[in-house]
């Protein structure tokens, strides 16, 4: 038979177990507000790593998206004769300069006969770069680099056919010293027409298409977009491998024209 307890024992009692209580609540407490600092610094350091991250892929998109202007605007100097045009960049912390030179060969041959021509071009091309990536332009075409992949964004205009093709060699070169310009401000990047003309012709004067094999070959840090830009307008690699800086495609034509043209930057602040 239990024996109910004396009015002192029920009241240790109840302070024991009150105690526990106590205890216990303040532990789930301690628990619960380390779960919440720790999820606020994690939160804290992905999500200003993340918003880092989303602010330097805009800025260079944005960047991207200036070149494309620039390219609208060499366009006009180089294809509707206009004697210069000027494009704002902001740098945005940021440098514009000049990368190393880009060498273009056009190799032509008769197939039947030793009738050949070799057209050659070498161009400075335009560099914004910045922690987050680069944006170049370089030989007609535009280009987005990110982590060492380069993307082509703008097309240089080659015309690939089995009856007529165009193949325009673009040179940029800077207006004097070719050192880059960095920091906050806006730039003014001003294209001028320079005296240029036709790097030459190809006619096989046969009627039969593919009598003329064209290899063109670019050497350049961004070999890998030229070589997939080639694919994409149907030629065959010849060498299509971009790891040594250079590839080689081909393709067959009746007649070849190769415009030349000229233009030089002048980078002012």
């Amino acid at each position: 038979m239990r024996r109910d307890d004396s009015p002192r024992e029920s009241r240790e009692r109840s302070l024991r177990l009150g105690d526990r209580r106590a205890a216990s609540e303040t532990i789930g407490f301690v628990l619960a507000f380390a779960l919440v600092t720790a999820s606020v610094g994690v939160v804290y350091t992905t999500g200003i790593g993340g918003l880092e991250d989303a602010r330097e892929d805009e800025q260079l998109t944005n960047a991207v998206r200036a070149f494309e202007v620039l390219a609208d605007n060499v366009a006009d100097v180089s294809r509707q004769g206009a004697p210069s045009r000027a494009t704002e960049l902001k740098l945005n912390g940021a440098t514009i300069g000049f990368g190393d030179p880009v060498r273009f060969t056009v190799q032509v041959n008769h197939t039947d006969s030793d009738a050949n021509d070799t057209f050659v071009a070498t161009t400075r091309p335009l560099v914004y770069d910045d922690e987050s990536g680069a944006v170049v332009y370089s030989g007609g075409a535009t280009f987005r680099v990110d982590d060492g992949a380069a993307v082509m964004r703008v097309e240089p205009g080659l015309v690939v056919d089995d009856r007529r093709s165009l193949v325009p060699l673009l040179v940029t070169y800077p207006q004097g010293d070719s050192g880059g310009i960095g920091g906050d401000s806006t730039v003014l990047v001003v294209a001028h027409r320079q005296p240029s003309g036709s790097a030459g012709e190809f006619d096989t004067g046969l009627d039969d298409p593919g009598e003329a094999r064209v290899n063109l070959t670019v050497e350049s840090p961004r070999a890998g977009a030229w070589g997939r830009y080639f694919e994409d307008e149907g030629m065959t690699a010849i060498d299509g491998d971009a790891s040594d800086g250079a590839v080689t495609y081909q393709f067959h034509t009746e007649r070849l024209v190769v415009p030349e043209t000229v233009v030089e930057f002048e980078v002012t602040r």
